[in-house]
């Protein structure tokens, strides 16, 4: 039977725990195998999944010895890339009884947050989900994993709290079962609820999924398709490894009649045509706002009290702060900084951009987004989805006066086909915009299809739409009989 003292207790009150070291050899080998993934959120959860792999296998291949259970195997270890290229979270088979780890690097671990993938897919359903707590930050040997209880599949079914945003079911922490030896007395009993089965699909429908799916840009392909569709799409190994196959471009995408056509909008093109936009007098924002001495444009969100000062973004030491801040949900401002900031490091730095992408992929906010996309674009600015600000100087010359405010521009990959575009203007002088100044938006014909007036102490005016590739519109700015119109196309 399983032992106490074959745990590695921590502290007295959670001495069930167990806490099991990873040692630099495994650390370095998920390092580099974590590289053949195609974006960084995919390389990172590889990297963190492998390197919990030999420390579990290890210990549950001890514990096994001299019991009447099988040892241990990592179910679809031959394509295991495939599934983490997607999904977090590695099955572990012993004899007909599966877990799922599921690991996270969060410092205070509050919740088992599992992929629906793990629960709903009947053949990929197991009987305990595990979570584990990561930390990979320490010096040598210092790392550790620690094993935080286990779920069933019937108490996350029947308890679990889901999310159809993220596609998760979560149970918090204070409500797994803690010691360890329950699992294994319980082990090799049916703990599974019994879940629909799925739709097959045509090889129509495959190949569209691959087509749509296949494209890098397109960080969590899991949140794209109906979940049905997904998961029928993922249960198939063939499917699932052409996908991963895709995604890192080691095969071309064959020719499918029945795939919509669209034009596949790389990063590459929209930072070619960010070289276009300059060359007819738009400049990049950092640099128009540096000009006029100006704050840095989109700070919407005031700073709660004295806020955070950084003195050194260009600090490797301060990268780690910065992150922290960007984790910082009750505080937007320091969020929105932090995402400015990290912007400013040295382009490549490979830990900001893992971290710009992580947040791109969770905050549901809108100015947070385009803050992290347009930071990335400065680090990386081939990333699939990284993203470009510029502006110009609108001077409107009146009779006794010229006002000036600035017209700025952000754009963004969306999708395959399509860019987001965030036009806003903000005033120069003043902390407010000229009163009764007008922003307005023409169609390609001319019709105005938005518009909006400054009334008193509005300080900014803006509006977001939805463009294809090759889409022509014009900003008309007007204030006091004059007017400015700038032709822009995407």
């Amino acid at each position: 039977m399983f032992q106490l003292s074959q745990l590695q207790p921590f502290d007295s009150e959670n001495s069930t725990h167990l806490r099991l070291t990873i040692n630099q050899a495994d650390q370095e080998s998920a390092w580099q195998q974590a590289q053949h993934y195609s974006n960084p959120i995919s390389r990172y959860n590889a990297y963190l999944n492998g390197a919990c792999l030999n420390p579990v296998l290890n210990w549950l291949s001890e514990w096994l010895a001299g019991e009447a259970f099988p040892q241990p195997s990592v179910w679809h270890s031959q394509d295991i890339s495939s599934i983490w290229e997607v999904v977090n979270g590695t099955a572990i088979q012993i004899g007909d009884t599966r877990l799922v780890l599921i690991p996270s690097d969060e410092g205070d671990l509050e919740e088992l947050c599992v992929p629906q993938e793990w629960v709903d897919i009947p053949n990929w359903s197991a009987d305990y989900y595990i979570p584990v707590q990561v930390n990979l930050d320490g010096d040598e040997d210092e790392c550790w994993m620690e094993v935080c209880g286990f779920a069933t599949h019937r108490q996350l079914k029947n308890e679990g709290r889901y999310s159809a945003g993220d596609r998760t079911y979560a149970l918090p922490t204070k409500e797994l079962t803690k010691s360890l030896v329950v699992m294994q007395i319980t082990l090799g009993l049916n703990l599974q609820q019994e879940v629909s089965p799925l739709p097959s699909l045509s090889e129509v429908e495959s190949a569209e999924l691959l087509h749509k799916l296949g494209n890098s840009s397109v960080y969590s392909p899991r949140l794209i398709a109906p979940f049905e569709q997904w998961a029928s799409f993922l249960a198939n190994d063939q499917c699932r490894q052409q996908l991963y196959n895709h995604r890192l471009g080691i095969i071309e995408e064959p020719a499918v009649a029945a795939a919509p056509s669209v034009v596949i909008q790389t990063q590459a093109s929209l930072f070619q045509r960010l070289n276009t936009y300059v060359q007819v007098g738009w400049q990049i924002a950092d640099e128009m706002m540096e000009q006029l001495g100006m704050l840095e444009p989109g700070l919407i969100y005031a700073i709660e009290g004295e806020g955070y000062r950084y003195g050194g973004s260009s600090s490797q030491n301060g990268i780690p702060t910065l992150i922290e801040l960007l984790h910082d949900r009750c505080n937007k401002g320091n969020q929105w900084r932090a995402a400015d900031l990290l912007g400013r490091v040295e382009p490549g730095n490979q830990e900001a951009i893992a971290a710009l992408t992580h947040l791109l992929q969770t905050t549901q906010d809108d100015t947070l987004q385009r803050q992290a996309a347009v930071s990335l674009g400065k680090l990386d600015p081939k990333n699939s989805a990284a993203g470009v600000r510029i502006g110009k100087i609108i001077e409107l010359k009146m009779q006794l006066d010229t006002e000036r405010v600035v017209l700025e521009i952000t754009l963004l990959p969306e999708g395959t086909d399509k860019t987001n575009v965030f036009l806003q203007v903000l005033p120069v002088r003043s902390k407010t915009l000229p009163l009764n100044l007008e922003l307005i938006i023409l169609d390609e014909e001319g019709e105005v299809f938005w518009e909006e007036q400054a009334h008193n102490f509005t300080n900014i005016l803006n509006y977001e739409f939805r463009a294809a590739l090759g889409d022509y519109f014009q900003v008309k700015v007007a204030c006091g009989g004059v007017s400015v119109t700038e032709d822009f196309t995407i």
